[in-house]
């Protein structure tokens, strides 16, 4: 479980296929004493979310992570679409006691949308993501979403999209800043609203 507070940045190092995809990623700035991913104190094993998806952490070499991607997760992802020096966000596991800045996000993603407006507005930037039409039930404004692992609030919604407003040290601080029209993003929805449909279904 984590809290879509982005711990700090990845940078693909090699994307390879041997059986299941590898995946190896380069910890940037991991010194940086204002950032708690602290990769010295990773255990083999450990769950770290890459961007919203809740990889198994398999091996660690000087500051580079190795994780095992499945075909599946390449399906439904945007995983497919990276490449070697893309920048990806990263977040360790939450522990009990743990403070909780932004709201409960598993790393399962439940879709990608797509970039289709970018626009600063003074130093913030408004961004507006084309989702399934079919999705648009899980959004409310002023509601939680997951937009490649980072967690942020709902603006405004329509039939096909929702827009969000990302503060100039989200911006700077997360993969956020290469994004242009057309990105593909992963989607988790909030896990409460998710329960809420689940209970509607029932009745």
């Amino acid at each position: 479980m984590f809290t879509g507070i982005v711990s700090n940045l990845g940078k693909i190092n090699q994307i390879s296929h041997p059986n299941d995809w590898e995946l190896l990623v380069d910890v940037i700035n991991k010194n940086n004493l204002d950032n708690n991913f602290k990769i010295d104190t990773i255990d083999i094993g450990a769950s770290i979310s890459c961007s919203g998806i809740c990889l198994t952490l398999k091996k660690i070499s000087n500051n580079t992570l190795f994780f095992d991607v499945s075909d599946e997760t390449r399906e439904k992802t945007n995983f497919s679409t990276w490449k070697v020096g893309s920048l990806i966000n990263l977040e360790r596991s939450l522990k009990v006691g743990d403070e909780l800045g932004g709201h409960f996000v598993y790393g399962h993603v439940d879709t990608t949308a797509i970039v289709k407006y970018i626009k600063k507005i003074n130093g913030s930037y408004k961004i507006i993501f084309n989702i399934n039409k079919d999705f648009s039930k899980y959004f409310a404004p002023k509601g939680s979403v997951s937009v490649d692992g980072v967690s942020l609030t709902v603006n405004d919604v329509g039939k096909d999209f929702f827009s969000v407003n990302i503060i100039p040290h989200t911006w700077l601080n997360t993969s956020f800043k290469n994004y242009v029209i057309g990105t593909l993003v992963n989607i988790e929805f909030d896990i409460l609203v998710r329960y809420l449909e689940s209970l509607n279904a029932n009745k």
